[in-house]
Parts: C-alpha cells; structure tokens; sequence
C-alpha cells in the first residue's frame, strides 16, 4: 500500500465546537505519526452539521480542508477500513464511538494497521501521543501546550468569507476604542462540568476593573453563552463593552441540549462561536476560563506576547 492510499477519516466527536477541534487536533498529530493522510468530516453526528449532513462535510464550512482529499476518495470498494464496522458505504454516516473502545494504553495498535482507511469519532488527547514523537518531527521534544500550539496554528485556517466577516466587524466596532480587552465568560451547561463556576465568574470583574486602571481608555469585547451575563455587564462597563449579536440562552441552568433552550440552526451556532473566538485574538489583551475549550481555543490559536492573556 503506498502512501496515497493510507488515510485517517476524523468525524465528529459529538461535544461543542472546540471540544471537537480538540479531538481532530489529536488526530491530526496521529495521521502525522502514522503517515497517513488527514480527511476531516463533520457529518451528521456533529452538533454544527450542515444542512445536507449525509453530502456536506460542516468542518469546511468553517476551516480551510486540512488535505488535498475529502471523504468521498475513500468511498472506495478496494479500501479495507479500520475498525471493521466501517466500509466504503457507510463512512459519511453516524457510528458509535470506536477507535476503538481500546483504552489509551492500547493506543500504540494502531499505528502499524494495514488498512487504507483509519476511522476515528473518539477524542485522544495529546497527552497521551506525544511519547510516539520521534526526532526530526516538528513537535518532538516539546511540552503537552507547545504541541497543541503547534497542531492548531498549523491546520485550521478560516475560510476566507469568515475571515473578511471578522475583520469588517472589527474594524466597524473598535474604531478609536484601543486597547481592546477581549473577556470569555461561560454561562449555561458549564455549571455541570464545574460546580464552582459561579465563584469564578465572580473574579471578572476585579480582573476587568484592574486593566482598565491601567487602561482607562480601553474597550471590552465580551464572548458569553449567556444573556444574563450580557445583561450585567452592559450594567457594569455601558459603552464600553463590544458583543456580537449571537444566540445566546435566557437560562443559567441547563443543558446546551436541553429542549427549554431556543433552537437555532446547526451552522449558525458553529459560526457565532468562530466569530466571538477569532475576535478574542485580534484583541490586546484577554482574560477566560482554562476549563473552558473556547478561551483554551483562543490561547492555542495565537502567539499571545508575554502578559497579554491570563485564564482564571
């Protein structure tokens, strides 16, 4: 089997948005490990699917394809695929999460697999691949962040529309408003991943207040999930506060699943949180929450200059 014919099919992981481009990122490093060639398909099983998810892959509605091949070169009937549930008929389709149900010591078993086509829907942290890095690599001998750095600065890349929609905001928005302080307070289903968010969120302000004593002059640009949180901060900075006009829930309590939450399209969600993401790194400074993927997100995507990012 020469190299053109080794593939890594990624779909989705079924999480938010930055949880999923935390497992391609993963996956990304292992088709670099195994030489095999990355294809990313967002399909049905993705919460930001497209509105044809059986035909259109979503990740590139949003990013840049990460390889010269899409989903539809392996539909194939000569490929043999990897875990055996999946054939050249059934690899733009939802499937349980399987490659495999190996646990993570059990990773290494894929990487010498004879397949042409690799299938992964399961998130595998950095953390766990970067003892097969080997000398000559470009991520080799660098820390557990680094080689995030690495991987996301390398691959994902905006579609042009959506970076000619972020500069246009920006540039309409902070006109004569510098510096700009860019602010990611999660609301909403975060609680039920971390109980103490509350008394997080609580330490914003004192955070906020303290750069604009040295900054009197700054702007904020505000990323939230939640409308009451927009509320209370038009309440605190007025004028100053910067936000775009994307969906946000009324509830403080509930799951981004839950049916109490207003409905809105698949792609509309995935593109008001690249909006909000790629904004927080044009800003000069940024303050967010390091459980969260979205301010985790904004620090892996930029080269933040010593001092000018801090995540409670």
């Amino acid at each position: 089997m020469n190299e053109s014919n080794r593939f890594l099919l990624i779909k989705a992981w079924e999480n938010g948005f930055w949880s999923d481009i935390s497992h391609v990122a993963g996956q990304l490093l292992i088709a670099e490990l195994t030489d095999r060639i990355p294809i990313i398909f967002w399909g049905a099983d993705s919460l930001y699917a497209s509105e044809a998810p059986l035909v259109k892959d979503a990740f590139t509605m949003y990013f840049l394809p990460v390889s010269n091949y899409s989903v539809y070169d392996l539909e194939k009937e000569n490929y043999t695929c990897y875990p055996s549930k999946w054939n050249y008929s059934n690899l733009r389709f939802p499937g349980t999460k399987d490659l495999t149900d190996l646990e993570y010591v059990a990773i290494a078993s894929v990487f010498g697999r004879p397949e042409n086509v690799l299938v992964s829907n399961v998130h595998i942290y950095v953390d766990y691949l970067t003892q097969w890095i080997k000398e000559g690599h470009p991520a080799y001998g660098l820390g557990v962040k680094d080689v995030y750095d690495y991987l996301y600065r390398k691959y994902f890349k905006l579609q042009p529309y959506l970076s000619a929609e972020i500069e246009d905001f920006y540039l309409k928005n902070t006109e004569n408003k510098y510096p700009i302080l860019g602010v990611h307070i999660r609301g909403s289903d975060k609680i039920n991943e971390r109980p103490d968010l509350y008394q997080v969120n609580d330490l914003y302000p004192q955070e906020i207040d303290h750069y604009l004593i040295n900054n009197p002059t700054a702007s904020i640009f505000l990323l939230t999930d939640s409308e009451s949180i927009l509320t209370r901060y038009k309440g605190l900075y007025g004028n100053k506060l910067i936000y775009t006009n994307c969906q946000r829930t009324p509830y403080d309590h509930v799951s981004v699943h839950n049916g109490g939450v207003p409905y809105y399209s698949t792609i509309q969600k995935g593109l008001d949180i690249i909006r909000d993401t790629y904004l927080a790194m044009k800003c000069d400074y940024f303050i967010g929450n390091h459980t969260s993927n979205v301010s985790v997100a904004v620090s892996r995507l930029k080269d933040w200059p010593e001092g000018t990012i801090k995540l409670l």
